[in-house]
């Protein structure tokens, strides 16, 4: 599920998968000065599907969400899954045992 947070005031919007990448892409108003939109990314290169000007934010918004469903879950979005899901089965099973102090 792709998460938009946009500000229309700034012309910017950041985009979040958590479950598939822990960096945030954000679409901002290109500093050139046209109509043109661009996609950065906060950690490392833009990838290649999403460098380019986009004419509205909408068909970025389109792009950025066609990238997050198509690609795979990135190693440090797994390793936070995983600590996630570990951590509930953890409190779980310790709610489940009786607490032996309380007899």
């Amino acid at each position: 599920m792709v998460e938009f947070d946009e500000d229309p005031s700034a012309q910017v919007c950041v985009c979040r998968c958590p479950e598939k990448s822990v960096s945030a892409i954000t679409i901002r108003k290109d500093r050139s000065g046209y109509i043109f939109f661009e996609v950065v990314v906060d950690r490392g290169p833009t990838p290649g599907d999403l460098s380019g000007k986009f004419s509205s934010m909408m068909s970025a918004k389109d792009a950025v969400r066609r990238y997050f469903n198509g690609m795979a879950e990135t190693v440090a979005a797994r390793r936070e899954n995983f600590a996630k899901e570990r951590e509930e089965r953890k409190a779980s099973h310790n709610a489940a045992k009786p607490d032996p102090e309380s007899r």
